[in-house]
């Protein structure tokens, strides 16, 4: 995937993140602060804000902001991907509005805030995007290829497959090193990330990952096994 597709599954799988506004007061200054959020069809963020927190009361002044999502994980933080989406906020009513609820508490069903008669329904309009996918990999994303990337379905389950594959499938990995990134030397391989188009291998036979592509597209964990099943015995 390039990094759009990247960017639109973070995004995707996000429950919350980091609201950055302009302040009021002191006047001009980065406002940051965490956001319960969700996003909707297009990957825009939807958030539901009290009118009387901090970043409501900044918005209403500049509606520039933006929102900041990371991946989970507890390794270094600078080695995880993040994507930082920048746009004009907007307050929701109507069928919109509606249609954007429906997002929201399909994310946080038990939401505690969901019908206080204070609390507002936001939607960042995406206008750029900054993916980072950890060390010395990082793009501005515009904002018509990130609304058009679809999030990749595998996204939800990619550190199991890849965790799986580096603890009980090692020898393959080395053998799909040597044969399909035609690095013969490879003696130790470790699987770094997949999708639904293949996946990224660390062989101690080259200085930079090596891709190795499915052979068909899988949106399922039962259909990486078979793609992998495959890879072996083409071996």
């Amino acid at each position: 995937m390039d990094d759009a597709g990247h960017a639109r599954s973070l995004a995707a799988h996000a429950t919350a993140g980091t609201l950055s506004t302009l302040a009021v007061d002191p006047a001009g200054f980065p406002f940051g602060s965490v956001a319960a959020l969700a996003v909707d069809v297009t990957g825009s963020p939807i958030l539901r804000l009290s009118d009387l927190a901090e970043h409501s009361r900044n918005m209403a002044a500049d509606p520039r902001a933006s929102v900041l999502v990371t991946e989970p994980g507890e390794e270094d933080p600078l080695a995880l991907a993040r994507v930082t989406l920048l746009g004009r906020v907007e307050v929701l009513e109507g069928d919109a509005r509606e249609a954007a609820h429906e997002a929201y508490r399909a994310v946080h069903p038990q939401g505690v805030y969901s019908d206080f008669h204070d609390f507002r329904t936001y939607r960042l309009a995406v206008e750029a995007v900054r993916y980072v996918g950890g060390f010395a990999r990082m793009s501005w994303v515009s904002a018509d290829s990130y609304a058009a990337a679809e999030p990749d379905p595998l996204y939800p389950f990619r550190s199991r497959i890849v965790g799986h594959m580096n603890a009980d499938h090692a020898s393959s990995l080395v053998d799909f090193c040597r044969t399909y990134a035609n690095l013969p030397a490879t003696t130790t391989a470790t699987m770094l990330d997949v999708d639904r188009l293949g996946f990224e291998v660390r062989s101690d036979a080259a200085e930079e990952p090596v891709r190795i592509d499915f052979t068909a597209e899988c949106r399922t964990s039962d259909e990486v096994r078979a793609a992998m099943v495959a890879l072996v015995r083409a071996l």
